[in-house]
């Protein structure tokens, strides 16, 4: 997306001031981020980049991640493009739980805790639609190997289809250590996954998102069941049976962004 274009209509909005840049942030896989200087305040602006692949009501995700910052657990949004292939927020200065000068069963506490918190926020949330995304992110990768992507998906659905509606709770769904802000009150970042959904996929989509080994993802769990007052053994039943279909999502939305990166590399 064409920086220039970005700044017209930032400058257009009349949000903003006249003398707007960017700075690109590295990091993503496929978004892209920046720095958006405005004089002396700084914006945080990320891009959209699989929005044609996998449409995501952006409208109703910054009103949620609004309901989030007024509640201390997201940084403020202050603009969504025309288009929904980009968004404003507020700059937040941090050190990230990945940078944290803690050691990893710290960091594993701090995991299972954030993701309890999430878990029992007041926001209302629309619900994941995993089976049409998979055919989505199926789509943009060209179909490639489609025998094999319809065998996993069948196995997957069945499962997806009997636990969704399940223990409902708002999830995050990409919660890496690099977006929680080291605070009295963690601040975290990237909710455009965000929705209701089963509570296991989250933890086993945050115990894939950091790849954590065996022994790891045994303490999320076991720290996650204390503080939620569950059996141990019941939550690793249930994270058992999410694991196949968080990395079937996994695997198909980087099958697509590879594809998207193929395109804008061209």
């Amino acid at each position: 997306m064409k920086q220039a274009k970005i700044i017209d209509e930032l400058i257009a909005s009349q949000l903003f001031g006249l003398h707007l840049s960017m700075e690109p942030i590295t990091g993503g896989t496929v978004n892209q981020s920046y720095r958006l200087y405005d004089g002396e305040t700084i914006y945080f602006l990320k891009t959209f980049e699989l929005n044609h692949i996998a449409p995501t009501d952006r409208q109703a995700l910054f009103y949620q991640q609004a309901q989030l910052a007024d509640l201390g657990r997201a940084t403020k949004p202050v603009y969504l493009s025309k288009a929904h292939d980009f968004q404003v927020e507020l700059w937040f200065e941090h050190v990230s739980l990945s940078k944290a000068t803690i050691d990893t069963q710290q960091k594993i506490i701090c995991l299972a805790k954030v993701l309890f918190d999430i878990h029992h926020l007041p926001t209302v949330a629309t619900s994941l639609d995993l089976p049409k995304d998979w055919l989505l992110y199926l789509d943009a990768a060209g179909r490639q190997n489609l025998a094999y992507w319809m065998e996993r998906i069948e196995l997957c659905k069945a499962d997806w289809i009997d636990t969704h509606k399940v223990d409902q709770v708002l999830c995050h769904n990409d919660l890496a250590m690099e977006h929680i802000a080291m605070a009295e009150v963690p601040v975290i970042f990237d909710w455009e996954y965000a929705a209701l959904g089963n509570r296991y996929f989250d933890l086993a989509a945050c115990a894939l998102i950091n790849r954590l080994d065996h022994s790891e993802i045994l303490s999320l769990q076991t720290h996650y069941a204390h503080l939620s007052g569950l059996e141990p053994q019941w939550v690793f039943e249930q994270c058992q049976r999410q694991f196949p279909i968080v990395k079937l999502t996994n695997d198909l939305w980087y099958l697509a962004a590879a594809e998207v990166n193929k395109a804008q590399s061209v």
